[in-house]
């Protein structure tokens, strides 16, 4: 990494102490100029906008793919948001699972590792024309959590792919679907040890494990207590919080998640997990406790099969009240803002309640609510504000700069620190609870005004100055036609050094990539600084700088919408 000016650094380094509320150097406004755009509500019932703004289309892009390509914008435009939306809705699941299977093992390799998970995620993510689906996925995997680092994950990165994939299949699904799906999902199982849970035995001190039962309730439906609509929590006369459930709930939803094992199970005993873990788990009747259980006081029924004791759970946790504010707060802080108003919650969850048509768990009419929302567009009623995920940047600048992979078969490699550079990598959370809470807040201006930044709870020194480490390397990696080292990522420099000397016109082209033509005259100067200590023959390294900068600036890792 070359030596550049402090006030380079003094970018880059205020990540680690942004407010993330709207500054004065943002650089462009919400909603645009010159056209119709906006939304909003009327009774209640939301109000899509006709026209979007050019910086409305800007925002939907970055939350709605992982980042736009140089030529997304114009796309979009000409194309018209209603019809770029139900094309994405349209389009078929990507398969991580089937991606791998079409790259050739290495070496010496009987099977797919870890690292080929990796590079197949980072390959789709570039490629995937379903851009949307892969985009909602991966925010449902920061949901409904497994890791490699949890159970026998580790050695069965083609299970995890599957687990993915269905993730991605149910994106715009329905939520019933989706939850009895990762229930019986044989890495959940393993991960959350609901596989091979027994009834109990107490002859043999031995009783229902309760650790999926808990955390199905916790984190994937419900949550610890009750919710208002608009994702506020309720509180008794006293003001305290009113918990969900009891332990006794836990201790009868384990009995209720009791006789399930891996299909086609290959070995007698019960213990074994040998078997196809690519189908659903399946019930085996002489395991499962098939007496009454009472679970936050919906009665099921003595004699119920496994199956209508999975059933009846399951319609539980999508009818119950606080699903609906749950699971549309976590989409709305993953895809827009980490500060919802309790409005802008409210309205989608209500979509998910009954999107129109009578149907309580639709989760494409969620993700357009939550796109599409008046505060996602204007900042209506609060301006968005969200720091982007290490991945995700990363992501919006291979995108934007057209990255491809070195090696002449396509095959993606996991050659840039996948596992240890971003403080996270995908389905690799160090536990159940993902790389950060919904709630964290760092301390200082964000907690003092009893706001979150999640994201920031991965933000530390070390992954700080990995990460930046990793936007270096990139942007140096910028032969298309003669990469020595097949295992990398190239990104496509050509068209920006081609205009390098023109240094108005390189800051202008980088700024539509990467900063949705909001840069501010700050930033702009720092870069025509840096760029003038540079001579016109060093076209390459003025634009490697270039990139660096912004990549490295708290305009390129905040999102947010001025008010």
């Amino acid at each position: 990494m070359p030596v550049l000016r402090k006030s380079v650094y003094a970018v880059s380094l205020s990540l680690l102490i942004a407010c993330g509320g709207g500054g004065s150097d943002s650089g462009g406004s919400g909603s645009g100029s010159g056209d119709n755009g906006g939304g909003g509500s009327i009774g209640g019932e939301p109000v899509q906008p006709t026209v979007l703004s050019q910086n409305q289309r800007y925002d939907l892009l970055y939350r709605a793919t992982f980042g736009p390509r140089p030529d997304s914008y114009q796309q979009l435009a000409e194309q018209g948001y209603e019809a770029w939306l139900e094309q994405q809705f349209s389009l078929p699941t990507s398969s991580h699972y089937a991606r791998v299977n079409e790259y050739p093992l290495l070496g010496d390799a009987e099977t797919y590792n870890q690292s080929d998970r990796a590079a197949v995620w980072w390959d789709l993510v570039i490629n995937a024309p379903d851009q949307l689906r892969q985009r909602v996925a991966f925010a449902l995997s920061e949901v409904f959590v497994i890791s490699r680092y949890g159970a026998n994950l580790g050695s069965r990165p083609l299970e995890m792919m599957h687990y993915y994939d269905m993730l991605a299949n149910h994106a715009f699904g329905n939520y019933r679907d989706l939850i009895e799906d990762v229930t019986r999902h044989a890495a959940m199982g393993d991960y959350l040890s609901m596989m091979a849970n027994q009834k109990a035995d107490p002859s043999k001190n031995r009783y229902p494990d309760e650790n999926y039962a808990r955390e199905v309730m916790q984190l994937f439906s419900i949550g610890l207590y009750h919710l208002n609509m608009d994702g506020t929590e309720q509180r008794d006369n006293q003001g305290q919080l009113i918990p969900t459930y009891t332990q006794d709930d836990i201790e009868n939803l384990a009995r209720v998640f009791t006789g399930w094992h891996v299909a086609e199970k290959a070995k007698p005993w019960w213990g074994s997990k040998e078997g196809n873990w690519f189908l659903p788990m399946v019930a085996y009747a002489e395991q499962h406790d098939d007496g009454q259980k009472v679970v936050m006081g919906e009665v099921f029924p003595a004699g119920q099969t496994a199956e209508q004791d999975m059933a009846q759970a399951m319609d539980m946790l999508l009818d119950h009240a606080n699903t609906a504010p749950f699971i549309s707060k976590h989409l709305i802080q993953r895809l827009v803002t980490s500060n919802p108003s309790p409005a802008y919650v409210e309205r989608v969850s209500s979509v998910f309640a009954d999107n129109g048509a009578g149907v309580r768990g639709d989760l494409k009419a969620v993700v357009k609510a939550v796109l599409l929302d008046e505060e996602a567009l204007t900042g209506a009623t609060k301006a968005p504000v969200k720091m982007k995920e290490p991945l995700i940047a990363m992501a919006n600048f291979l995108r934007a700069m057209e990255a491809k992979s070195a090696d002449p078969s396509g095959r993606f490699h996991n050659s840039n620190g996948t596992f240890w550079a971003y403080g996270q990598a995908p389905l690799s959370s160090p536990s159940v609870f993902n790389f950060f809470s919904p709630d964290y807040a760092p301390n200082g201006e964000i907690n003092q005004a009893g706001e979150v930044a999640p994201e920031f709870e991965i933000l530390n020194w070390n992954n700080f100055i990995l990460t930046n480490n990793q936007f270096w390397s990139a942007t140096g990696r910028t032969n298309y036609d003669n990469e020595e080292n097949p295992k990398r990522i190239v990104i496509n420099a050509a068209p920006l050094e081609a205009i390098a000397n023109d240094h108005a016109a390189l800051i202008a082209e980088i700024d539509r990539r990467l900063l949705s033509q909001r840069m501010s005259d700050p930033l702009k100067a720092i870069i025509e600084e840096a760029l003038g200590d540079l001579r016109d023959t060093q076209q390459a390294l003025k634009v490697r700088h270039a990139l660096y900068i912004v990549l490295t600036s708290q305009e390129f890792h905040i999102e947010e919408i001025a008010q």
